[in-house]
């Protein structure tokens, strides 16, 4: 099975998986992770329903065991006589000596052990696979899940907790299917097996063990709203502590700076103090919860080995078989009925823990469920006709209704044309690129490609008519030759070397040891600013779409390089004038004087500028 997303599977989360919010579940909830973890399930269902026979196929190994033990004790110990069905088993007289029975009793006991240890190891391997597969399927999709969040979500959300649901909560999807489906699987053929060998045999410990379940189901039932609160508790200090180191090495420059470590250091460790108490509050409440449980089973066992001795002792028929007590009788009903209520306790121990798994994936969910898009609708049409121009007719937009951005902003950016936005710090300009990218919709007008709404494209289409070069430039940590290309990895080497050439780093590149192939570390930590940002003018410009968007993309450039990267931006214009445009946002009045068309961008309104009205920095 492929690791890949099923088409269209994303698409479907939301609706698929809505779940309680942690703090709001209830002991029933966590059957509803069948439900929920069921995508995930179904394409394995077959190897489930496999494991499941094979299960079942180890059952008769486990009662000749018993048998087994029956003939040591009593046969071979006592001198009682074989029955037939055991005498055809070990292939020999009823009358049989008893150091054959034992010779024989020894091979099949050998073979029997051959069998079942291969096979548990098969059954173990083979359920840890099932589980390995599901996981996986559950996280490629929770990433894809995470990449069709909204811009906005990505911008509030603490990065470091989104990180800790992702690796840590996701985790818990395999105790899911273990503690639902396969350990229930698991159990049951050998509850049903032995449940009977004991009616059959020992009718009083086939009622113990009878007594023990709703005693472990009781249990288990008034524990689980403390556990599920710790459960919360510890998860949420966990995720806390994680968001604490993720934000730090994420400002490391600024920490050494100011001289911050000390600072840094003594908060993670309050955090981190805070995460392991209540981990310590969620394990002890657990440990006391298996206390209880081995406490019950302890007791019952010590009653069915009191019922199973004095039967032995006093002599007569026990069971439905109405067999004569004797030790080896007593011998393999005590070990199966430790099997059986062994299994029982492991059942509820895995409900216990259950507890932790429902909070767990619980938040994983509430972050798959989240709307994806800000109100952003894809539309069906393609923009098919070559692009003759872009514009705002009357765009009005507010990441809080209370504090509009953009009010009535009109503008139009036409083909050949470098068209600049200029303003202030925080007038909106790149907001304009947010929208254009589609990142968000307008509160009021409309934007448009070729005088159409582009609310009516695909949104995948419309993107790929967009190419854009942001401030801050973002570097993955990869070669040289990898971040350029993202946009578009089949370019060739020449096509590379021309947009390195555009943007001003030709002689740069070309003075590397390893040139196209140098690492450029940790999000491009080998890089500066200025580097950083040409080679992401590069990598827009080497992107084939018509529309190119340039967010501040010489702040940290001086004069000399600026006007290098912008005749850069005129000469891939120049390449096909009828087709090609760019949009420069730029607070920089030496970067907007080099465009076609110039707009002001004041307060969240906009008018067309002259060099003369821009001032010195725009």
């Amino acid at each position: 099975m492929s690791a890949a997303p099923q088409s269209g599977f994303a698409e479907r989360l939301s609706s698929d998986l809505a779940f309680p919010e942690a703090r709001s579940l209830r002991s029933r909830d966590v059957f509803g992770l069948i439900a929920r973890a069921w995508p995930f399930i179904r394409p394995y269902r077959r190897h489930l329903l496999l494991l499941f026979l094979m299960m079942l196929a180890a059952v008769p190994l486990g009662l000749v065991i018993l048998d087994l033990i029956r003939i040591f004790f009593d046969v071979i110990g006592n001198g009682h006589p074989l029955r037939p069905y055991e005498a055809r088993m070990l292939q020999v007289p009823l009358n049989a000596s008893r150091d054959l029975v034992l010779w024989r009793a020894c091979i099949a006991g050998g073979v029997v052990t051959m069998l079942v240890i291969p096979l548990n190891s098969v059954l173990l391997a083979y359920a840890v696979w099932i589980l390995q597969k599901m996981s996986n399927l559950f996280r490629v999709n929770l990433y894809v899940r995470m990449q069709d969040l909204s811009v906005r979500f990505h911008g509030e959300e603490k990065i470091g907790d989104a990180i800790f649901r992702m690796f840590q909560d996701s985790a818990a999807i395999p105790q899911v299917v273990d503690g639902l489906i396969i350990q229930p699987l698991r159990w049951l053929p050998l509850a049903l097996g032995t449940l009977g060998f004991l009616l059959l045999f020992d009718r009083t410990m086939a009622l113990i063990a009878l007594a023990v379940l709703p005693l472990d189901f009781i249990l288990a039932a008034a524990s689980g709203g403390a556990l599920r609160r710790a459960f919360v508790a510890e998860r949420e200090r966990a995720a806390f502590a994680t968001t604490r180191i993720e934000e730090t090495l994420a400002s490391i420059k600024a920490v050494k700076a100011f001289g911050r470590e000390r600072f840094e250091t003594d908060r993670y460790a309050r955090d981190n103090w805070d995460a392991f108490l209540a981990a310590r509050r969620a394990r002890l409440m657990l440990a006391g919860y298996r206390v209880c449980s081995n406490t019950i089973r302890a007791l019952a066992y010590a009653m069915a080995a009191y019922v199973g001795a004095r039967g032995v002792l006093v002599g007569g028929y026990t069971g439905a078989a109405k067999m004569a007590a004797s030790l080896g009788l007593f011998q393999a009903s005590i070990s199966i009925f430790a099997w059986m209520t062994a299994g029982a306790r492991e059942l509820t121990d895995r409900w216990a823990s259950l507890q932790d798994v429902v909070v767990a994936i619980s938040r994983v969910l509430e972050m798959a469920t989240m709307p994806s898009g800000e109100k952003i609708k894809s539309g069906t049409a393609v923009p098919g006709s070559p692009v003759r121009s872009v514009g705002f007719d009357s765009v009005s937009f507010g990441y809080d209704p209370r504090s509009p951005v953009l009010k009535n902003v009109s503008l139009e950016a036409k083909a050949g044309e470098l068209t600049a936005l200029a303003g202030p710090s925080g007038s909106g300009k790149s907001t304009i690129i947010a929208l254009l990218l589609r990142f968000f919709e307008p509160d009021a007008g409309a934007i448009l490609l070729n005088d159409t709404p582009i609310q009516r494209f695909d949104v995948v289409a419309w993107r790929a008519c967009l190419s854009v070069a942001l401030q801050e430039s973002p570097m993955f940590t990869a070669t040289l030759r990898e971040n350029l290309v993202y946009g578009r990895p089949d370019a060739s080497d020449a096509e590379v070397w021309t947009a390195l050439r555009r943007a001003g780093l030709g002689d740069f590149v070309a003075s590397l040891p390893a040139g196209l192939d140098t690492m450029l570390g940790e999000k491009g930590a080998k890089l500066s600013a200025g580097q950083s940002q040409r080679i992401g003018v590069a990598r827009a410009l080497l992107r084939k779409a018509p529309i190119l968007l340039l967010d501040e993309p010489t702040s940290a450039l001086d004069g000399k390089t600026e006007e290098s990267v912008v005749a850069g931006v005129r000469e891939w214009i120049a390449d096909d004038p009828a087709r090609r445009l760019a949009i420069l946002v730029t607070h920089r009045r030496s970067s907007a004087a080099k465009a076609d068309r110039i707009y002001r961008l004041d307060a969240g309104h906009l008018g067309l500028a002259t060099l003369a009205s821009l001032g010195q920095r725009g």
